[in-house]
This record gives C-alpha cells, sequence and structure tokens, in this order.
C-alpha cells in the first residue's frame, strides 16, 4: 500500500500534539480575571482572561474547549482506530483514517487563523501542517472503484444525496444570513465580537458546502467518487457534529447567549450525521 509508512507516523505525530494542545486548551487554567476590551467595530466584548484562550472572547473561549474535549475524547482515539485498522489494510480503516484527518485539518485551520495568539501557535501550525499534507496523502491513497464495489445494497445512498444537499442549503442560508445584512449596513456581522474576519464562514462556505454539493451530485451519478467523498464528508462531519453539539452545551454553562433555535436545528443536523455516518460504515463490506 503507497505512503502506508507515512500513514502510520505522521497520524501518530498528530495523535500526540493534539493531546498535549487539546489536554492544556481544556485542564490548563491558569491565573487572571476577565477583561474588557472594544472591537475595532467600536463593539466591547469580554475576554476569557486565564487559560490558553486568554485573550479569547468568553463565548469563542467556551467553544474552543468544548472541541477541545471532543479532540480529546472522540477526535484522538478514532484517528488512533483509523491508522491501526488502515496497518491492517482494511478500507473501512482507511476511510475512518481519512475522515479523522479532515476533522484534525478542519480544527486547526481554524484555530490558527481563528484563535487569538497564544503559547500553543507553532503547535497549532504544524498540526495544521502536518493534517493538511497527511490529509493529502490519505485522499490520494484511496481507491474510488473499489469503495463503489463494496457498499452493500443496504447503503442509504439517497439518505446521504438528502443530507449533504439539506446541510449545504443551511450553512447557506445560516451564514449568508450572517453576513449580509452587515454589508448593506456597514457594521460587524453577528458574531465577529473581536475578531478581524469570519474564519469559520469562509471555511464552511469556501470548502465545506462545495464539496458537500459535489459530493451528493457525484453520489446521485452513483460515480465511485461520489462514494469515497461522501464517506470523507460524513465521517468528518460526525466528528464536528459532535464538537458543534458540546460547542452549544459549553456557551450554555458559560452564560453565553445564543439563538436556541439555530442551536436545535444544529444539534438536528449532527445527530442525523452521526447516526448516518454509523449506517455508512456499516455498510461497507
Amino acid at each position: 500500500m503507497k505512503n502506508s509508512k507515512a500513514l502510520f507516523i505522521l497520524p501518530l505525530m498528530i495523535a500526540a500534539l493534539a493531546l498535549v494542545a487539546a489536554a492544556l486548551g481544556v485542564f490548563w487554567q491558569g491565573s487572571g480575571e476577565p477583561i474588557e476590551f472594544t472591537s475595532v467595530f467600536g463593539e466591547t466584548y469580554t475576554l476569557q482572561g486565564r487559560g490558553v484562550y486568554q485573550h479569547d472572547t468568553i463565548n469563542y473561549a467556551a467553544q474552543a474547549k468544548s472541541q477541545d474535549i471532543i479532540t480529546l475524547f472522540l477526535g484522538i482515539p478514532l484517528l488512533i482506530t483509523g491508522v491501526i485498522l488502515n496497518k491492517k489494510g482494511t478500507l473501512r480503516g482507511r476511510l475512518i483514517l481519512t475522515g479523522a484527518l479532515g476533522y484534525f485539518l478542519y480544527t486547526y485551520t481554524s484555530l490558527v487563523f481563528l484563535a487569538a495568539y497564544n503559547s500553543f501557535f507553532l503547535i497549532y501550525v504544524a498540526l495544521f501542517s502536518m493534517s493538511l499534507f497527511t490529509f493529502i496523502l490519505a485522499m490520494m491513497g484511496l481507491k474510488p472503484d473499489q469503495i463503489a464495489e463494496r457498499v452493500t445494497r443496504r447503503f442509504p445512498r439517497r439518505w446521504v444525496i438528502t443530507f449533504l444537499v439539506i446541510l449545504s442549503l443551511f450553512l447557506l442560508m445560516a451564514w449568508l444570513g450572517l453576513i449580509v445584512p452587515s454589508l448593506t449596513n456597514g457594521g460587524a456581522p453577528s458574531g465577529l465580537e473581536t475578531y478581524t474576519t469570519l474564519v469559520i464562514q469562509a471555511l464552511d462556505l469556501g470548502i465545506i458546502v462545495p464539496v458537500s454539493l459535489l459530493s451528493a451530485y457525484l453520489l446521485w451519478k452513483k460515480q465511485a467518487w461520489g462514494y469515497a467523498l461522501s464517506f470523507v464528508v460524513m465521517l468528518k462531519g460526525s466528528l464536528m457534529g459532535a464538537a458543534i453539539i458540546a460547542m452549544i452545551v459549553g456557551q450554555a454553562l458559560a452564560g453565553v447567549p445564543f439563538d436556541p433555535v439555530m442551536a436545535a436545528i444544529f444539534a438536528l443536523i449532527c445527530l442525523c450525521g452521526i447516526g448516518l455516518a454509523a449506517v455508512m460504515l456499516k455498510n461497507i463490506r
């Protein structure tokens, strides 16, 4: 199997670095007090004031720590599981590994470009870089024709297509509904807080939505790459979905106000995605 050594060593290095970054993000609180900060748009927000995310807003710090928890207890174990199964030469292992790498790439891309500068910046850069190139190696090693041949008749193709389209439309409406009003009134979009741009929205609108729609189209056409891409998107999405649910809980515990209707829709979509990803894995020989 091509790149088998790299796909064994690099994911383990990612897991080790992520263990350090995520564990300290959750458990190291340090000392300090919340700080009031005025954004470039003249709005005042409260910064965390302590811990790894001391220079981030209380809202973002709550979400980042919640995602660190998911990385620790779901992301890293799933990544290691994918490494072990892939080492044994199983197709399911390669898919799990690639999907997990997609989660780490998304996670540490957002931390590198969104989180306020902190003492773990170089670790975030290393994780971003290793996740990017390891993900590329894993994608290069996928064999779409083999994947298409080994799905069972009970593979939920129509359900996956429907889910990917609904997810894409929801993200489009949610993020454009947040961005467009700020373009017309010249103010800051909701959720920008002390940051300079909308990194998550850029990643979702620029990458996640197009890839999801492309996967749905190819799967509708029953093309081999449709099966391969949909597995990767859904497995990455299942981890990210768990992280989003954890973020909503983290916001609630931190006393951060949020739209309960939007949060409920996000949570419902995430739960459906997690369940559908499990069914997809079950229906590959």
